[in-house]
Order: structure tokens, then C-alpha cells, then sequence
């Protein structure tokens, strides 16, 4: 009887600590995006709220994260016909200098923020983990992991959310 106890207890404990991972890396937290402190490539501070009236894509991402470079092209292939209405902003918590290298290198159309707190501080442990914002600044998606953003069926989808 102990035996099956320990074996029991054991088993609730693994369970538990896959549940605290599964959610730490697989799940985007709620972020209030007013809270973050955020610059542009010139050092200056940006407000969240100064995208209101705006569809978006907002995407925690970083220059050495493959599937963030992906995304980021996918993207860009689409932006003029399947996302012209869309402001995609990309957030990095690197060194500006990354960030403007980034930026330099692919050339895409994007807002590219930098963002003085660290992902971890905000609950962000996966990247990339992406946003869907409608023009009143709420989120109505989140996802964590690579989009595949040349589905048409995924972008109509997200498209519609953002209304």
C-alpha cells in the first residue's frame, strides 16, 4: 500500500511539474501592453496607446531566433496585398544596436520597438510569441511558436479577429 502512495504521489508531482512547463513555454501570458517601456530605433519612448486605430501584429521576437526570422519574412511576402492594412511591430529586448542591424538587413516595413525590460519579466519564456491587437488595443489572440503566415486561411482568420 505505501508503495502504490509513493508511486502515486510521484506520478501527481511529474504531472504537475509538466502542467508548470507545458504553461511556462507554451502558453503567452497577458501582457498590458501600456505597462511596457519601449523605444524606437531613435531612442525615443513609445506609448502603446499611440497605435490605437490601428489592426496589428505584435510579435516579442529576437535577430538569432530562426523560426522569428521566418515569421518576419513570411510576413513581409504578404504585407502588401494580405496584411497593407496591418502594422506589424516587432519587439526585441536586445541591445539597439541588434535590433537596428536587424532591421538594416532585411529592410521590411515593420515598427521595430525596443524593449527596456526583459521578456522574462513579462512572462515571455518562447519566442516568438505574436499578438493579434484590434484598432482599440485589445488582444484578441496570442500565440507562442512559429505562424505560418503563407496559409491564407491562418491570415483571413487572424484578419478577422483584428475587426
Amino acid at each position: 500500500m505505501n508503495k502504490k502512495r509513493i508511486t502515486l504521489i510521484i506520478l501527481v508531482i511529474a504531472a504537475l511539474i509538466g502542467f508548470y512547463f507545458y504553461n511556462k513555454y507554451n502558453m503567452a501570458p497577458s501582457i498590458d501592453f501600456n505597462k511596457l517601456t519601449l523605444s524606437d530605433l531613435n531612442e525615443k519612448p513609445v506609448k502603446f496607446s499611440s497605435f490605437k486605430g490601428k489592426k496589428m501584429v505584435v510579435c516579442f521576437s529576437a535577430s538569432w531566433c530562426g523560426n522569428c526570422l521566418d515569421e518576419m519574412k513570411e510576413m513581409n511576402a504578404i504585407k502588401d496585398v494580405q496584411l497593407s492594412d496591418v502594422e506589424i511591430v516587432i519587439i526585441s529586448d536586445e541591445p539597439l544596436e541588434k535590433i537596428m542591424s536587424l532591421k538594416e538587413r532585411t529592410d521590411y516595413p515593420f515598427t521595430f520597438l525596443k524593449m527596456n525590460q526583459q521578456f522574462n519579466d513579462i512572462g515571455i519564456f518562447s519566442i516568438p510569441t505574436s499578438y493579434i491587437v484590434n484598432t482599440n488595443l485589445e488582444v484578441k489572440k496570442e500565440t507562442v511558436g512559429y505562424v505560418d503566415w503563407t496559409d491564407a486561411s491562418t491570415v483571413e482568420h487572424l484578419k478577422k479577429l483584428m475587426e
